[in-house]
């Protein structure tokens, strides 16, 4: 007969010993049982006995339930320093010198559990019970003054407040600075966040808009002349290459910033793998030199002395130390050239730049790369929203300032898309680009980057075009020769 897979029967859990709460409640109720009968009757019993047994049975609770009941607090303290309220209102005083001493016992529990509550406990739960709770501290020596009035009921009062202040900042202070901890993660994870969305952007997304571009061009042109397809095809490999490139960089950037052993290649300490101690030699002197022919034997010699071989060092054992591969620098204003000749390359716009070359000298290196982010930004906008531009001029220049009042060398960077009469003016079609959903943050978030280096950035139309414009502070100026 064949048997079938049954789930497992549970085991009851035994009834004995009770959890840690019905643990709790038994003994506060026997205690209180256990005075009644001790006194004969509800009255007789010492003033305040009730709830300070309520308020050590809650501390006897939340030790057993830790760490559960940390956060479940709130509101028994609450209940409890209601019944503290209704004992300090309602309840006859004690004629004996020594009898509040039961209260003076509630309010030190009332305190510890307090700060408990301000550190863990939900935080409008935890204001309603340290409202309740703090009241009950504050006024338990009030029926105790033997002749009441204001000044003197005001006085005691704020005297027990600094206890309450006291053990709320004991729980309160460690959970503002947790909470500012976390605060400090999210915003620095957004922060990476937002820097990984610019790197796409900045460098993916222009790399992909010349592939679409270089594979919409092929695709009209294979048609008419076939051998004009290789060429796009080969651009396109290109891009891709550029693209893969730029998101590798941006992998490593990240695994950097997290941590894992990526050195900068800018660090003085940065390993190099041609001076490695394990590269090998030039010449292996296993190999046995090539054979010499008669000609190029030399002339005989006598033999020379034996000398006793040299101790070799000992080989060391196990695998070779792994090489700590280094992200490649961003690219800067000396790789513009190459940026402007790949977009003439792989479009109808033509591309001018007009650079010094002791500019990229002149330049910090976050300035340089910024400056190349937003050459790259207006080339790919040019691409998005004025495929039908003329040309693209870009020129840099030292801006022209006054001495008076900006001593500092400064670099002016113009870029200007020309638009001939049959194409749309690139305004038009931002604006359309805009109002579907694309496009707006790449500027916006290049003008950031620009000021974060202590320049400016300012666009729009501009004679029937449109004209990026910013400029950069220098590190030193350039030569008088090439100004």
């Amino acid at each position: 007969m064949r048997r079938r897979n049954l789930p497992p029967t549970p085991t009851p859990t035994p009834a004995w010993p009770p959890p840690p709460p019905v643990l709790a409640a038994i003994t506060g109720c026997a205690a209180l049982t256990g005075l009644t009968l001790a006194f004969g009757t509800w009255a007789a019993i010492p003033y305040g006995a009730a709830p300070a047994i309520a308020s050590a049975t809650l501390l006897l609770w939340t030790v057993a339930c830790w760490p559960r009941s940390r956060a479940r607090l709130a509101r028994p303290l609450a209940l409890a320093g209601g019944l503290s309220l209704l004992t300090t209102a309602f309840s006859a005083p004690p004629s004996a010198p020594w009898g509040s001493v039961w209260r003076l016992a509630e309010m030190a529990v009332l305190l510890m559990l307090l700060a408990v509550v301000a550190r863990w406990a939900p935080r409008r739960q935890a204001v309603t019970a340290g409202v309740v709770a703090g009241a009950a501290v504050a006024t338990w020596t009030l029926p105790l003054l033997p002749a009441p009035s204001v000044l003197p009921l005001a006085g005691a009062a704020a005297f027990w407040a600094l206890p309450v202040l006291g053990a709320a900042v004991v729980g309160g202070y460690p959970r503002l600075v947790e909470h500012r901890r976390r605060r400090l993660v999210i915003e620095t994870r957004r922060s990476q966040q937002l820097e990984l969305a610019r790197d796409l952007h900045d460098f993916v997304a222009h790399d992909i808009s010349g592939i679409v571009a270089q594979a919409q061009a092929a695709r009209f042109v294979a048609a008419s002349d076939p051998g004009q397809a290789l060429p796009a095809l080969e651009r396109i490999e290109r891009a891709g290459l550029n693209a893969l490139a730029s998101m590798d960089r941006t992998v490593r950037m990240l695994h950097e910033a997290n941590g894992n052993g990526i050195t900068r290649p800018d660090a003085p300490d940065a390993p190099d793998v041609l001076d490695a101690p394990d590269a090998p030699d030039a010449l292996d002197a296993s190999e046995p030199p090539a054979a010499l022919t008669p000609q190029e034997a030399p002339a005989p010699q006598e033999a020379p002395t034996p000398k006793a071989p040299t101790p070799k060092a000992p080989t060391p054992k196990g695998p070779p130390p792994e090489v700590t591969p280094r992200p490649e620098p961003l690219p800067g204003v000396d790789q513009l050239p190459a940026l402007i000749e790949r977009f003439t390359s792989a479009g109808a716009t033509e591309a001018r730049l007009a650079m010094p070359p002791a500019t990229p000298g002149t330049l910090s290196r976050e300035t340089s790369s910024t400056a190349y982010r937003m050459v790259v930004e207006a080339l790919t906008n040019v691409r998005r929203h004025a495929p039908g531009a003329a040309r693209v001029e870009v020129t840099l220049t030292p801006a022209v300032r006054t001495p008076a009042t900006h001593p500092a060398p400064a670099l002016e960077i113009e870029i200007q898309v020309v638009n001939d009469a049959g194409a749309a003016p690139a305004t038009a079609l931002r604006t359309r680009r805009a109002r579907d959903g694309h496009g707006g943050r790449g500027l916006n978030a290049l003008r950031e980057r620009v000021q974060a280096t202590g320049g400016t950035l300012s666009y729009g139309p501009y004679d029937g075009g449109w004209r990026v414009l910013a400029v950069f502070p220098q590190t030193r100026t350039l030569p008088q020769e090439t100004t």
